[in-house]
């Protein structure tokens, strides 16, 4: 699966993924509020497509655990498209905000530890929204920045619950292969590059048909496979693990809820 997606990504890239607003401003040709966010998605995707490129090689070199560290940054290039797609107004937080803020060019902070910002001319404050939480908020994402998000941070952190993909028994590794970080590498990696172009479509980026009418028949096709899996995980589970029933029970409900969540709520 994740051979077509990469392909098509690719495609979608060099066709339509143009830097409109640089190419404007060089022109001293007026710049308005569509061009700077279809330019900032295009930027995400295209930084998304370049890290999926990267995840691709690390699976096929055996690093499924690296492979899933840059699967964290491909749900933040998601999030962040996201957002300005469902909420516009975030493309103020994302692009006006951030670029005004360097060396306090129009933009200061007044409480960093609260993100709250000011105006420079008029001391205007403003709540600046600027981390993957409050961004995942802002683009109804909660359910997967609490259960996908989380669970790669945990591989990209040190944290020790995570010690079993470099331990074979009693001995670490760093040549071991594990077969679940495989799995989750390329689940989470299908499962992001599916919704973000559930954004694509949403957000209506798409200049040349052909383009939109692969992503249809690919989503078309895909959702469907991808809840077969889930539902197929849920049973592996229940069937050959020896967790208790409660963490069965848990296991589930939260796989329901990356199943539901993979069309994109308006």
């Amino acid at each position: 699966m994740l051979k077509l997606y990469i392909e098509l990504n690719k495609q979608i890239v060099d066709v339509q993924a143009l830097a409109v607003v640089p190419a404007k401003r060089a022109s001293n040709l007026p710049v308005n509020d569509l061009d700077i966010e279809e330019d900032f998605i295009f930027f995400c995707f295209s930084k998304f497509t370049k890290t999926i490129l990267a995840i691709d090689k690390l699976i096929k070199s055996g690093f499924y655990e690296d492979a899933l560290i840059l699967t964290r940054s491909n749900y933040e290039n998601f999030i962040n498209s996201k957002a300005v797609v469902i909420n516009p107004k975030m493309i103020d937080h994302l692009v006006e905000y951030k670029l005004g803020l360097i060396n306090e060019k129009k933009y200061k902070f007044v409480n960093k530890r609260k993100s709250i910002i000011a105006n420079i001319e008029t001391n205007a404050e403003i709540q600046y929204i600027n981390t993957i939480s409050k961004i995942a908020k802002k683009s109804k994402e909660q359910d997967t920045y609490r259960i996908v998000y989380s669970y790669l941070c945990d591989i990209t952190h040190c944290n020790i619950i995570t010690s079993g993909y470099y331990r074979n028994g009693i001995q670490y590794s760093y040549e071991l292969k594990n077969e679940i970080a495989l799995y989750n590498a390329l689940l989470w990696s299908v499962f992001l590059n599916i919704k973000f172009y559930n954004v694509l479509i949403v957000g209506e980026i798409f200049e040349y048909d052909e383009l939109e009418e692969a992503v249809l028949g690919l989503l078309l096709n895909d959702n469907i496979k991808f809840v077969r899996i889930i539902e197929d995980e849920i049973k592996r589970f229940r069937k050959d693990t020896d967790a208790d029933e409660e963490e069965k029970n848990e296991y589930e409900r939260k796989l329901k809820i990356i199943m539901k969540s993979i069309t994109l709520d308006e």
